[in-house]
């Protein structure tokens, strides 16, 4: 190295150190990924609280499930006895929105007749209703229905009766 010049001696270091820039990038990449893949799994599961059977506080007969879907999405059904003969049921599908929050925009309402054994009649009233599920304190889940208000200000809690809630 003491026989080249200054300007010659700097220019092959910084050759030397640029030819290094791209490995430590490379080398760096897959920490960033795998902590993007990290992120990307914990937010997938993040609303998994919601997982599972749940009841209207009161009314063991009113019932809310709610499953894992594809790709970060859940499965929403709400059951809801109108009388002896007749169920209201949501069907939906919701995505995480942050702080506790599912939100749906494809919610279909039908209304279910029943007769001796079995639905005689399904009719479907509505098929883009949209809305939220709110997880409290307490394990508690709140439901803002935007189409026509049904439950606003209803709780449920975890299933509690032995033979399910719903119907």
């Amino acid at each position: 190295m003491h026989g080249i010049p200054g300007l010659a001696r700097k220019l092959f270091f910084a050759a030397a150190i640029a030819a290094m820039l791209p490995a430590g990038a490379a080398c760096a990449a897959p920490n960033a990924a795998q902590d993007a893949a990290v992120e990307s799994k914990i937010s997938d599961h993040a609303a998994d609280e919601f997982i599972g059977f749940w009841e209207k506080e009161g009314n063991d007969r009113i019932g809310l499930t709610i499953t894992p879907a594809e790709k970060g999405w859940y499965g929403i059904e709400i059951s809801w006895p109108r009388n002896k003969q007749q169920v209201d049921m949501w069907t939906m599908t919701a995505k995480p929105a942050g702080n506790h929050v599912l939100q749906y925009t494809d919610c279909k309402h039908y209304l279910l007749t029943f007769g001796e054994k079995y639905i005689e009649k399904e009719e479907l009233l509505y098929e883009d209703g949209t809305g939220s599920l709110h997880m409290g304190a307490a394990k508690r889940i709140t439901w803002q229905d935007d189409q026509d208000h049904k439950a606003d200000g209803a709780a449920f809690v975890p299933l509690t009766s032995p033979l399910g809630g719903g119907l």
